[in-house]
């Protein structure tokens, strides 16, 4: 008995060391060429998030749930705890993930930290300034609810905030949205040691594109990323990929990829006590191996015959798919000119209600292939929201009509009683 008792001790033991080591627990030793350590990071943390069921007048974006994946596999790779926060609906939903995120992992010196975002980003000027948002699923588009919109997004000062409020030495912040870097340095001063980089507290930010670029939804900047922490992104061969380096080799490669179209951006917070030193990835040694080792032939080629045979009854099924929709659509488009003519017409607002909520229920399935259903249908609610307000006031003066009418009876039928004279009736 007493042997099974240490025997299960044991495996508990070795359970919870297992559990530790795939959690971020795993040191993570920095060193120099001569093997000397001259860093070390205690834990290693990092938060994804990822938002693609958008729901209030943005594009969805089914993409980001494979960038996540990647993301999430690459830097557990790394050696990170990876916590995943998929589609947060509001403004409350994205702070409750960093101030919680932060206030579990941020407070120990030692620790790393790294946060990715993959959603929509949008830039707001104001006063001949920009400011950069993050833009959760349940927010309005700002050119249709611009008030909605900043109540409900996140701005990058909030992101400057939550930099600050982070105890640990090294922090990242990586945005694969589009929004203008304004909270960046841009500093490009690289220290001249790995030593130094990891010595001083930083706090840097890597963006997918500027402020008037579109990020699409398959994302160059996604692969490219993965690519950089698989060794790519080691440009001075030092086994090390410094933060400098990944926004570096993001910036090359993924204007290249994208045929210059996207501009990544990256750089330093702009602090004095937070920007002298520089974040670090050290290469998984499985990295390192192969990137050691000797050439290795290549096999024989494969028999067998090139076919598209199966793509090609795909590609049919995909085209007669987006046709079907593009004439659902055309009905769509069509059914609204009859509803909106309602409005011009003297009927009641209780029949112009009628006519928008009978156009939802017949156009209530989501085409996947355009937004300008989702936008017809905001229409269609607005629009019910407006006739609905009428139709209360109209009851309401017809409520307050008949109480004056009552009233005046009332006092009529008094006067007669006290003078015995008759008099006119209300109609």
């Amino acid at each position: 008995m007493k042997s099974l008792l240490l025997f299960l001790l044991s495996l508990i033991f070795c359970l919870s060391t297992s559990l530790a080591d795939t959690r971020g627990i795993r040191k993570v030793e920095i060193k120099t060429k001569a093997g000397e350590t001259v860093g070390l990071y205690s834990e290693s943390h990092a938060l994804v998030i990822g938002v693609s069921n958008y729901t209030n007048g943005w594009p969805k974006l089914p993409g980001v749930i494979g960038d996540v994946s990647a993301v999430r596999d690459a830097l557990e790779t790394h050696g990170f705890n990876v916590q995943v926060i998929e589609n947060p609906v509001d403004y409350n939903a994205l702070d409750d993930a960093f101030t919680s995120f932060i206030s579990k992992y941020g407070r120990k010196p030692d620790n790393r930290l790294l946060f990715y975002f993959s959603g929509h980003g949008h830039t707001v000027k104001n006063y001949g300034e920009e400011m950069g948002y993050i833009i959760p699923t349940g927010s309005p588009n700002p050119n249709r609810d611009l008030n909605g919109f900043l109540d409900s997004a996140m701005d990058m000062q909030q992101i400057e905030v939550y930099a600050k409020r982070i105890r640990s030495k090294h922090a990242l912040f990586i945005f694969d949205s589009c929004f203008s870097g304004s909270l960046f340095a841009l500093s490009r001063a690289i220290p001249e040691n790995i030593s130094y980089k990891t010595a001083k507290p930083v706090r840097q930010f890597i963006t997918s594109g500027s402020a008037d670029e579109k990020v699409p939804d398959t994302s160059i900047f996604r692969r490219q990323f993965v690519a950089a922490l698989n060794g790519e992104g080691d440009t001075d061969g030092d086994r090390y990929i410094t933060a400098i380096e990944l926004g570096e080799f993001l910036q090359k490669s993924v204007v290249n990829y994208s045929k210059n179209a996207q501009h990544p951006q990256y750089g330093k917070i702009r602090n004095p006590n937070l920007d002298k030193g520089d974040f670090v990835f050290a290469l998984p040694q499985a990295h390192l191996s192969k990137m050691g080792s000797k050439p290795v032939l290549p096999k024989k080629p494969s028999s067998g015959s090139f076919s598209l045979s199966d793509l090609d009854l795909h590609a049919d099924e995909e085209e007669s798919l987006r046709k079907a929709w593009q004439q659902k659509q055309g009905e769509m488009n069509a059914a609204v000119k009859q509803v909106r003519s309602y409005n011009q017409r003297n009927v009641s607002p209780s029949l112009k209600t009628e006519a928008w909520r009978r156009f939802i229920a017949g156009f209530s399935e989501d085409n996947p292939y355009s937004s300008e259903d989702e936008n017809l249908r905001n229409e269609a609610r607005d629009q019910i929201a407006n006739w609905e307000t009428q139709q209360e006031q109209l009851k309401a003066k017809k409520k307050r009509l008949a109480a004056a009418k009552r009233k005046a009876e009332e006092e009529l039928a008094a006067l007669r009683k006290k003078t015995g004279r008759e008099f006119g009736g209300f109609s």
